[in-house]
């Protein structure tokens, strides 16, 4: 938690319009950096789309996936978190339980390849899910950008 202060008294200067936090930081570190953020937008990071249930297990975990970022999401709730990032897949379940924006990693236009990411989906199912906002690179930036954004579009149509 006193990192996670310093931090935020460290960059308040820089007018910082979100920022994120891992919420397995702990309630008192989320409520305590939310507690001194001012207009900076308070982000809760959950479970990386990077990681399925196995690679949970390998860390250590004993919630699957779901579980554990329903945890993660009363936590936000609790600590006033402005929004959360989670998969698309969680979404429908985390906006039941927390009210701030959700913000979707893992999006993949149809047909590219998931690369390292396990827990994927498309832009417009993120949107149906109920994400607020997307998280998108690979899809858009590797080839050319103009097409991939005409592609993009064209998917949310």
């Amino acid at each position: 938690p006193n990192t996670c202060v310093s931090t935020i008294k460290a960059i308040k200067d820089l007018k910082v319009n979100y920022l994120t936090i891992h919420i397995s930081s702990g309630l008192e570190a989320l409520k305590s950096v939310k507690k001194i953020s001012g207009k900076t937008k308070i982000v809760g990071v959950s479970i990386l789309t990077s990681l399925n249930n196995k690679s949970l297990k390998e860390i250590g975990f004993k919630m699957e996936v779901k579980k554990l970022v329903l945890h993660q999401a009363r936590l936000a709730k609790k600590a006033k978190l402005d929004a959360i990032v989670c998969s698309a897949q969680e979404a429908p379940f985390v906006k039941k339980i927390f009210k701030g924006e959700i913000i979707t990693p893992g999006i993949r236009l149809k047909g590219d390849s998931s690369n390292d990411q396990v827990r994927v989906t498309s832009p417009s199912e993120a949107f149906k899910n109920g994400s607020t906002s997307l998280v998108m690179g690979r899809s858009l930036t590797k080839g050319n950008i103009k097409k991939n954004l005409q592609k993009l579009l064209q998917q949310l149509i």
